[in-house]
């Protein structure tokens, strides 16, 4: 997957309008990158200073799903200043947006100019911008500025978009979500491993109300997931000799947390294939610890196998 930082001019498009209106999908002037952008890429939305400084900065991340290619006229939207920006002689492409900004919350330039990383990186600095690509390293420092500082909105996924949100921790404190989550993967804990893998193969908008994913600081996670790594675990700690007393649950079984290898704030997926169980005390270390990037390789090492 590559990574790309798009830049819009509010003189030429009314991006933070297009946001706050809801659009989930449109379309990016892309010329000079056309070769190198693939379905499935990641886009940060830069909106340049115009005559707007105030709203400088990152509003969205988008996934590419639609190569460039030259559109017709009338295929362009109505947040277009006028039409003469409407360059039907450039090759634009097709994004859906993954996370958006609440109104005003964007990640403000100051905050990514105070990065090393990125702070010299074409528009970040204030130098005339154009759109460009971004490393790896770069592309997580950033994502990792964008749920730090900006308010964030996380747009559903087409499957998601035909169900309701089960939960949304803004609606309900953290810790409500939170207790809910567990409730709804406790109610699980008698199922097999083969209904829970029936269970996740079904769209979800064919599923319990009480078991859809549900929204815990920002993020949608999955009592399906849960459930099923902790009988897959047979609840106990996955990292390799731990020896750490577990308590018992008020349903009989050993407490173990459900940790994503690949953090779901770096993009990883909340799914079967990136989650271990671990005591509380290997989840803290696989976070927080020295020995965090071990626990990382030994959990994925576990996971391929």
């Amino acid at each position: 997957m590559n990574n790309f930082v798009f830049l819009n001019l509010p003189e030429n498009y009314r991006l933070v309008d297009a946001l706050a209106d809801g659009k989930n999908e449109l379309w990016w002037r892309t010329t000079l990158l056309k070769q190198k952008i693939a379905m499935g890429d990641r886009v940060f939305l830069w909106q340049g200073k115009g005559g707007q400084e105030i709203y400088r900065g990152v509003h969205a991340i988008a996934e590419v799903i639609e190569r460039p290619r030259l559109l017709q006229f009338e295929e362009f939207d109505n947040y277009w200043v006028d039409d003469g920006e409407k360059a039907v002689q450039d090759e634009h492409t097709r994004l859906r947006i993954v996370e958006r900004a609440e109104h005003g919350g964007h990640l403000r330039q100051n905050v990514i100019l105070q990065s090393t990383i990125l702070r010299d990186r074409g528009v970040f600095s204030g130098a005339r911008g154009i759109n460009f690509n971004l490393t790896e390293k770069e592309a997580e420092e950033l994502v990792r500025l964008w749920h730090e500082h900006a308010g964030v909105v996380v747009d559903p996924t087409p499957d998601q978009q035909l169900v309701p949100v089960a939960n949304d921790p803004e609606d309900k404190n953290d810790e409500t979500a939170r207790d809910m989550l567990e409730r709804a993967a406790t109610s699980l804990l008698g199922k097999s491993p083969a209904e829970l893998e029936a269970l996740l193969a079904k769209p979800k908008k064919e599923r319990d109300g009480k078991l859809l994913p549900i929204k815990v600081a920002g993020r949608a996670r999955d009592p399906v997931v849960i459930a099923y790594a902790r009988i897959r675990a047979s609840n106990a700690c996955e990292v390799d000799g731990c020896t750490i007393p577990l308590f018992v649950t008020s349903n009989g079984v050993p407490f173990v947390e459900v940790h994503h290898i690949h953090p779901l704030g770096k993009g990883g997926a909340d799914s079967i294939n990136n989650v271990a169980c671990v005591c509380p005390s290997h989840h803290r270390e696989a976070h927080h610890g020295k020995r965090a990037d071990a626990i990382q390789a030994e959990l994925t090492k576990l996971r391929s196998s």
